[in-house]
């Protein structure tokens, strides 16, 4: 049990890491010092997302973001946990629950939240955007989603 909050402990270092190499907030050593990590460790979880590095070439963060999120994605049966891949993805998914949330509070119609979303699909899937059966869901208290970001961990 120690062994796994330790891992991640240095994931969420390596994660924080890369966030701050994106944002340019320093050289790749000083950011090591900064998340107290060495770079077998940062390589360890960050591999594909990092690239240089060899040959004297500086390491810097890769264009792309495909890391993989466990998200709730919205299904007719309700929220469930699913796989979602890099950011921009990740962003659309929070947008469509913002929008949903303003839906259930009266802050959009339910007209402009299906013209928004109705046939949009992410990630290769088509949203659920039928507003009857989304405020039954509502009334029935499955649509309580605090965080957009399931718990992957045991450690809470």
């Amino acid at each position: 049990m120690m062994r796994r909050a330790r891992e991640n402990s240095s994931l969420e270092r390596s994660l924080a890491l890369l966030a701050d190499l994106r944002r340019g907030e320093g050289s790749y050593t000083e950011l090591l010092r900064k998340h107290h990590l060495d770079t077998r460790t940062a390589r360890k979880y960050l591999g594909r997302d990092l690239s240089g590095g060899t040959g004297g070439q500086r390491v810097r963060p890769s264009k792309a973001d495909s890391r993989v999120r466990p998200l709730l994605f919205p299904y007719s049966s309700g929220d469930i946990l699913t796989r979602i891949r890099g950011s921009h993805t990740a962003s659309r998914l929070s947008e469509f629950f913002h929008d949903r949330d303003k839906l259930l509070r009266g802050k959009l119609s339910a007209d402009n939240f299906e013209a928004k979303w109705r046939g949009v699909r992410i990630a290769g899937q088509e949203l659920f955007t039928d507003t009857a059966t989304i405020f039954l869901r509502a009334d029935a208290g499955d649509l309580k989603v605090e965080n957009l970001y399931a718990s992957a961990g045991g450690a809470e």
